[in-house]
């Protein structure tokens, strides 16, 4: 009877935890960037056990956020890679929510660095749809975008981003405050699917920085510190090596990567433990009453 006991209690302490996990999948589904969390449940025999299973990184939902150069998202396997200038860790994420600090410094949310290497001035002097037309001296809507064209026959190729000017480190582009322009020059920033960020100087595109994607051998092995949105590389994830392969989509973000439908179904089967284990507990325990009953 007390082996009874003891495997109802077990089975309900851990349909709990099962309720647990799977309720913050679902609160992590209005989370960009979020991870959802990956869990087994199993050996029933002793009362049920839960064990957790890593993250998932199928890729989320592509949310728009126009008109906003520092919201990006990445298409593929990649993270960005972000700095806690705190205690100088390093972190890597698939959010891309960041924004322009007072300083001029791209950030999270968090306040962590975002990552990137200086590149030198490649320019790209935009011109009209056509090879015929002369050049624009102001931004024109009908002028060959490279980026957000919406005329696909009139896109632009930019010439090759300038050779790295240093190591990976914090992204600036402080706005002079004499002529409001980024680093004193820009009037307007963009971002490229290679992950460069461009400055727009008169009616030219200019490389400024690459930001910093990286992709590991085993992205299980990363460690969560923080909300499933953030990860450190292990021992068992690798060394970060630059993604060659993923896409860096601008003005964009990622959703939470959760399938309401997949984990609504798994909470149903977690309440359904939970009441059978709260029933057999209440069995055994009448029947330990009766036992009692019957010795006195």
């Amino acid at each position: 009877m007390n082996r009874i006991q003891h495997l109802s209690r077990n089975a309900t302490l851990n349909s709990v935890a099962l309720i647990d996990s799977i309720s913050e999948n679902l609160f992590g589904f209005a989370m960009d960037g979020y991870r959802a969390k990956r869990y087994s449940f199993n050996d029933y025999m002793h009362g049920g056990e839960i064990e957790k299973s890593g993250y998932s990184w199928m890729q989320g939902r592509q949310s728009p956020r126009f008109g906003e150069w520092t919201k990006m998202m990445v298409k593929g396997r990649g993270l960005f890679t972000v700095k806690n200038n705190k205690n100088g860790e390093v972190y890597h994420t698939r959010l891309g929510d960041f924004h322009m600090d007072a300083r001029g410094n791209l950030v999270t949310n968090e306040g962590f660095a975002v990552q990137g290497v200086p590149l030198s001035g490649s320019a790209t002097r935009l011109r009209g749809p056509h090879p015929a037309d002369t050049e624009y001296r102001s931004f024109n809507p009908n002028f060959a975008d490279p980026f957000n064209n919406p005329y696909s026959n009139n896109s632009q190729e930019l010439n090759p981003a300038g050779a790295a000017l240093g190591p990976v480190q914090s992204i600036n582009l402080a706005v002079d405050r004499n002529n409001g322009r980024y680093l004193g020059r820009y009037t307007e920033l963009r971002v490229g699917p290679d992950g460069i960020i461009y400055g727009r100087d008169g009616n030219n595109m200019v490389s400024l920085y690459k930001v910093s994607v990286v992709v590991f051998n085993n992205n299980d092995g990363l460690q969560d510190v923080k909300d499933g949105i953030y990860f450190k590389a292990t021992d068992k994830s690798g060394l970060p090596a630059n993604d060659l392969e993923s896409t860096v989509i601008g003005e964009a973000l990622e959703k939470g990567n959760v399938y309401t439908k997949i984990e609504a179904h798994n909470l149903t089967d977690a309440q359904r433990y939970y009441q059978a284990a709260t029933q057999v507990h209440k069995l055994a325990d009448k029947i330990s009453g009766t036992a009692i009953e019957m010795i006195q």
